[in-house]
Formats: structure tokens, C-alpha cells, sequence
């Protein structure tokens, strides 16, 4: 079954949706701000959006529909490749750690690997190897 989401009657379709890119970030969720609430004399009545300016910080931003520029296609597509990259980037690093060729295969062609690999600062071993044993006095 797919979720769904029911609108208010009267305020017609959202202007843009959950998971668009715009200039101002990834849009993560929106809100009906009713005529009658206290909110919406302050912030306007209609829809206001949940806007996450980046991936990697907690920043959220509650925007207006006409605060919010979309990107053009070929923006979006530049945004997702380098999402793309980065993920592509974090696969490399991680067949590394394991010290394995894991034979990725990407229509992307050939994942370069990281110029230079992390060394450890300490001996922990990988969560993936097997424990050593410590003797401990009783």
C-alpha cells in the first residue's frame, strides 16, 4: 500500500515537493499553516517548507514558496553527481579498510582509488576481524 497524504480543501496543490533540490537545499517535509491560527499571522497562511540547506549539518530552514528557487535540470544533475561521487568516494575507502577487492561495478566505469590511505593511529582491530584474546587475572 503507498502512503498518501491528504491535503486541505482549498489550498490546492503544494508548489514543490518532499525531496526536490532547490537552491536553498533539499526540501525534507512541508507544513499547512491554516487562515485562523495563531501561526499563520505571523508567518502567513499556505504552505511552508522544511528546507535542509546541507547533508552534513542538522540546519533546517522553514521557507515560504515564494522564498524557494528550484534548480534548473542540469543543476540538479551536477548536484546528484557529485552526491554520487561522494558515495562512490566512501565505497573505495571502505574496500581499502578491508583490504579487498569487492569488484564494484558502477555505470560510472572505474572508481578511482583515495590518494592516500588513513593509517591508524592505534592497534584496534576492524570490527570485522577476530578478537584478540587477553589474559586477565581472576
Amino acid at each position: 500500500m503507498q502512503p498518501t497524504i491528504s491535503l486541505p480543501i482549498g489550498y490546492g496543490k503544494p508548489k514543490f515537493n518532499v525531496g526536490q533540490r532547490t537552491q536553498q537545499g533539499k526540501i525534507i517535509g512541508f507544513e499547512v499553516l491554516p487562515l485562523d491560527s495563531a501561526l499563520a499571522e505571523s508567518c502567513g497562511s499556505g504552505y511552508r517548507y522544511l528546507v535542509m540547506n546541507s547533508r552534513f549539518s542538522e540546519d533546517v530552514k522553514y521557507l515560504k514558496s515564494h522564498q524557494i528557487t528550484p534548480l534548473s535540470p542540469k543543476e540538479v544533475e551536477a548536484e546528484i553527481m557529485e552526491e554520487v561521487d561522494w558515495y562512490l568516494t566512501q565505497l573505495v575507502l571502505l574496500q581499502e579498510e578491508l583490504n579487498a577487492d569487492l569488484k564494484i561495478q558502477t555505470p560510472f566505469g572505474k572508481v578511482n582509488p583515495a590518494i592516500s590511505k588513513p593509517k591508524r593511529t592505534n592497534s584496534a582491530a576492524s570490527r570485522l576481524s577476530k578478537p584478540v584474546k587477553e589474559k586477565v587475572a581472576a
